[in-house]
């Protein structure tokens, strides 16, 4: 076993199942070329054979840094695995993933468990059919995985909850990367982070969404569909809802009347406010203000 292999299971005490996502296994192991694969040194219902493949009970995230092999699941076709690979194992579906003998691997895996594992795979965010992610092999993900090993040797307070959300995070990285395959999404990506700020800036909406597309030199339809795709929001949604945030802040911790805050805000009128107000909060601003 490599001097820097490492890998250990938690048994999950209450306080940490309260947060809702919390890490049962971490390990990071380099497998050599030729080695028998995997380690016989975990658990029986962790180990497997490759003739007979595995399903777990748990959610598992591994990464494979070097090296290649090939993965396979019930819901999935063979798909090789390269260097800078993410794939998600789901509870209850077989699989089986060997790295290739000519190259061995090194692969840092978390497994996961608690309630907001599963509501991201109702929310398609961990798709069993779209398992794997092919990504760069980032010195963000890297770091977080060493963060996590870190942790799981230590064993500091909460540390289960704390990888779990580690897991979390390299998920986010992924899923917002996993597009990432050309300089000109990167660029766009840097655009629309470049375009939040300055709406955020701007709350009053006096720059507008059409405005900032020429002045990044990017049509406004494909800023416009981009621009959703990274926020969720269309540019025009996000100015809206960043607007209202401000509104919320002014009513909140200041004494401006409703006139004020409609005039630094830019509304057409106050009406337009307490019209735009009602419609996203249900209540006029003078009675969030009461109820606030």
């Amino acid at each position: 076993m490599p001097a820097d292999d490492f890998f250990d299971y938690f048994p999950i005490a209450l306080r940490e199942r309260r947060w809702g996502i919390y890490s049962s296994a971490f390990g990071h192991v380099t497998v050599p070329p030729g080695s028998v694969y995997p380690p016989t040194r975990h658990p029986d219902d962790h180990h497997f054979r490759w003739e007979q493949g595995r399903v777990l009970q748990e959610y598992q995230l591994l990464y494979i840094s070097r090296g290649q092999g090939s993965f396979e699941s019930a819901v999935t076709k063979a798909v090789k695995i390269t260097e800078g690979t993410a794939f998600i194992l789901s509870p209850g579906i077989w699989h089986r993933y060997r790295p290739d003998p000519a190259t061995g691997w090194t692969e840092d895996w978390i497994e996961l468990q608690g309630p907001e594992v599963s509501r991201l795979q109702e929310s398609k965010i961990i798709n069993p059919k779209h398992p794997v992610y092919r990504v760069e092999a980032t010195h963000e993900v890297l770091g977080f995985l060493e963060e996590a090993r870190r942790l799981a040797k230590l064993k500091p307070p909460g540390f289960s909850v704390r990888i779990g959300l580690i897991a979390l995070q390299i998920l986010t990285l992924l899923d917002w990367k996993k597009a990432r395959t050309s300089p000109g999404v990167r660029r766009i990506d840097r655009l629309i982070s470049e375009s939040q700020t300055m709406m955020t800036r701007k709350p009053d909406g006096s720059i507008s969404p059409e405005s900032i597309a020429r002045r990044m030199g990017v049509g406004y339809s494909y800023f416009r569909r981009m621009f959703k795709q990274q926020t969720g929001f269309s540019p025009k949604r996000f100015q809206t809802e960043i607007r209202l945030r401000r509104a919320k802040d002014l009513l909140r911790n200041t004494s401006l009347t409703i006139q004020e805050i409609s005039d630094m805000l830019k509304y057409h009128s106050p009406y337009h406010l307490s019209l735009d107000f009602s419609k996203r909060t249900g209540l006029p601003p003078s009675k969030w203000r009461s109820a606030k």
